[in-house]
């Protein structure tokens, strides 16, 4: 099946000053999961968004990443090698009423 080639116009949007955000990084050192406590006090569970970075001296970053559990007041952030070295760049994102 071929599909056709469709092309948008990038819709560019700003965050406005009613969303919450917290962003940091979790190190691993030989282990597949890193927990953050959160230093922002959320209203809601926020959505996270994360990638795998690699490190000098780590191992490749290709691993999938997934979050494993998230509350108010911290993320736990499992990656897919038991033994991982590098880190993990994430977002905590929520949208004030």
């Amino acid at each position: 099946k071929v599909y056709p080639y469709l092309r948008r116009k990038p819709v560019l949007e700003t965050i406005g000053s009613n969303v919450d955000v917290e962003v940091g990084i979790i190190t691993y050192n030989k282990t597949d999961v890193g927990t953050h406590a959160f230093t922002t006090s959320f209203s809601t569970i926020p959505t996270i968004t994360a990638i795998a970075v690699e490190t000098a001296g780590g191992t490749p970053a290709n691993v999938n990443v997934y979050v494993e559990s998230v509350d108010l007041v911290a993320v736990q952030i499992r990656v897919s090698d038991t033994n991982f070295v590098g880190s993990v760049h994430f977002h905590a994102i929520i949208e004030k009423s």
